[in-house]
């Protein structure tokens, strides 16, 4: 029955969507301004759909159309994603779909493995089976591998995961690289139709990334008279300071159950977040000597990065 129903999935996300149709696919990855984006695209949702584009950015209509789960490898997903987007061109009769999901390429990091993004080629291969027949375009974001270890870890404690710096860096930090996360982007959708941005790029004088991938997004799209400019929304989300994340490792062994854990983290958020003491730190667990040798891979990948597709 099972082998049945994933055939009638793929035969159907196979069915072809209306023709003169396109999307931008803007897949993340974490912590690289992707709450901004989908802010500012909420924001301005009239003035995009007159320009011909609809959005779909919020993440628990996305999650709740994957029948709860980012995770577009499950069976069926694929299906239930197309069917999301297809509604989206439906409802809206805009030829051109901004989508951002930054969590539809599976975790960062799995306890299980040694590789960034583990699980992006299965979730890849169902995007790509949702998206089947419509011209598409990816949107990417990297970031320096020291600041994105930290800030992985961070969102690891914010969801209640009890573990430590040093576990995940002994797992992962001598094989952080972003090469085969382009390459499974490539492999899946082609150089031509990939675009890659650096969270580190100086851009004093010039758009900031956020602006940047919007108005990327929506050249791609043909949307004409929306401007994206100074009010591209600056939300992030919380930083964990130093007394933040001491605070979890000690509290979050003790706690029962989702609902604990969520009240602890709006506490966390909150309380401490908002309203740091003196003295409060952000947080920080590399020294010096690891931050310098991440950096300089991360350098030498960004070379490999721009020699394969657009980097910006």
């Amino acid at each position: 029955m099972k082998l049945a129903q994933r055939l009638r999935d793929t035969l159907a996300a196979r069915r072809p969507l209306p023709t003169g149709h396109q999307v931008v696919l803007h897949l993340g990855s974490q912590k690289t301004g992707t709450t901004a984006v989908q802010s500012w695209c909420r924001e301005h949702t009239a003035e995009l759909a007159a320009a011909g584009v609809t959005t779909r950015t919020t993440q628990p209509d996305i999650r709740a159309a994957l029948d709860g789960w980012y995770d577009v490898a499950r069976p069926g997903a694929d299906q239930r994603l197309r069917e999301f987007l297809d509604d989206a061109w439906r409802t809206s009769r805009s030829p051109g779909l901004f989508y951002s999901c930054e969590s539809n390429t599976g975790p960062a990091f799995a306890p299980d493995s040694a590789e960034l993004y583990p699980r992006i080629a299965e979730n890849l291969a169902g995007i790509d089976r949702a998206t089947d027949g419509v011209p598409r375009h990816v949107q990417f974001t990297v970031r320096g591998y020291a600041a994105f270890l930290e800030s992985a870890y961070q969102q690891q404690l914010k969801h209640g995961k009890v573990v430590r710096f040093e576990e995940l860096a002994g797992r992962v930090g001598s094989t952080l690289s972003w090469r085969g996360v382009v390459e499974e982007l490539v492999r899946t959708f082609g150089a031509e139709h990939v675009t890659v941005y650096d969270y580190d790029r100086d851009r004093s004088g010039s758009r900031p990334l956020v602006g940047q991938i919007l108005a990327d997004a929506l050249d791609r799209l043909g949307a004409r008279g929306v401007e994206v400019g100074e009010e591209v929304s600056r939300r992030t989300n919380t930083r964990y300071t130093q007394r933040m994340a001491d605070l979890s490792l000690d509290v979050l062994p003790l706690l029962r159950g989702s609902d604990e854990r969520v009240a602890f983290h709006r506490f966390v958020t909150g309380a401490l977040g908002r309203h740091p003491a003196p003295g409060d730190v952000p947080a920080s667990f590399l020294d010096d000597g690891a931050v310098s040798a991440l950096d300089e891979r991360y350098a030498e990948d960004l070379a490999w990065v721009a020699s394969v597709v657009e980097l910006r």
